[in-house]
């Protein structure tokens, strides 16, 4: 599958060259015509011309590059801590690999890094929300859903951070087993200062720095069935011996493949031989956990959480790949 994509990419590459090959050799033919009246004036349109074909040509071909599956989340977090443009490439991945965030210009500690985390975290779950908004959601036949209209009626699509200390146990059992957890969880929300995100273009998600040591968060997909819950100790930020610790002793495996249905469905890979550390990505980690109070999902001690997130310099999440836990043993 990997290979196949390389080789479409590939053919689509060619034939934009071709075809921009082929629109510059109408444009010079046109433009012979009218040197004969005018050389001087020639000159410079064929060279306005060239210009633009080559901007043109460069933007399509890296769109097509940077902005599919299976790389595109990669670049997309390489986009967040970009190279500015007068610091050399020596400099830039040689204090990359020190955690350095150029973006905010400034090093951040394990505890700075969960607060950006964290609201990365709820960046990825608008994201997911936003598939459902845009009826781009497919079924286990590959078919796309309605999922608009049920983001629009009671308070769907959408995540809420509520400021209370509950972890993920304490949680679970305030919410109870029984057919009213619903209940419950409704008396969360309307609980003082709760932040509500929906979109990431909604100001009190732009502006809020996200500084609470201690809070929830409850997300809604289309129904009241499908609400996931994070406690107060769901998240934790791992440094990169810790994260190979971690490997060690439990059984984790990168989740890159394309899916048939839910969100993240295509495949996603980092680039073979890239050196992440030296672009500032995988000197820290992000292990997540949360649990499904509907079917009553279990979540996994806290020192080895379900799934592990690529982070970069500056508390940003890959959504895709990551990694996840194959049992609770």
């Amino acid at each position: 599958m990997f290979e196949l994509m390389l080789a479409w990419i590939l053919i689509g590459i060619i034939l934009i060259i071709l075809i921009l090959l082929y629109c510059l050799v109408k444009i010079i033919g046109k433009v012979q015509i009218i040197a004969k009246n005018n050389p001087k004036k020639t000159k410079y349109i064929v060279i306005v011309l060239s210009m633009i074909l080559i901007i043109a040509g460069g933007f399509k071909i890296k769109k097509l590059y940077y902005e599919r599956p299976p790389y595109r989340f990669w670049y997309e977090l390489l986009e967040k801590n970009s190279k500015p443009f007068y610091i050399s490439q020596n400099k830039f991945e040689e204090k990359n690999r020190e955690g350095y965030c150029w973006r905010d210009r400034t090093y951040y500690t394990k505890k700075e890094l969960w607060h950006k985390a964290m609201k990365s975290l709820i960046g990825k779950i608008i994201y997911e929300n936003k598939l459902y908004w845009e009826n781009k959601m497919k079924n286990m036949d590959g078919q796309f859903l309605l999922t608009y209209r049920q983001c629009t009626s009671s308070d769907n699509c959408r995540v809420w951070q509520v400021p209370v200390d509950l972890t993920n146990q304490k949680l679970n059992n305030y919410i109870g087993v029984q057919d009213n957890y619903l209940d419950n969880i409704n008396e969360l929300i309307k609980l003082p200062k709760v932040q509500t995100f929906i979109y990431d273009s909604d100001k009190n998600y732009i502006n809020y720095n996200f500084g609470l040591e201690k809070f929830i968060l409850i997300h809604r997909k289309t129904s009241e069935d499908s609400i996931k819950l994070y406690g107060s100790d769901c998240c934790t930020v791992y440094n990169k011996s810790e994260w190979q610790l971690m490997k060690k002793r439990k059984n984790y495996v990168l989740a890159y493949k394309e899916s048939i249905f839910d969100t993240f469905v295509e495949e996603s890979r980092i680039p073979p031989d890239e050196d992440i550390n030296s672009l500032g990505v995988g000197n820290y980690y992000f292990g997540i956990d949360g649990f499904l109070p509907k079917t009553k999902t279990n979540y996994y001690p806290i020192n080895y959480p379900y799934e592990v997130f690529y982070l970069n310099n500056c508390g940003d999440i890959l959504y895709k790949p990551y990694f996840y836990r194959t049992n609770k043993i």
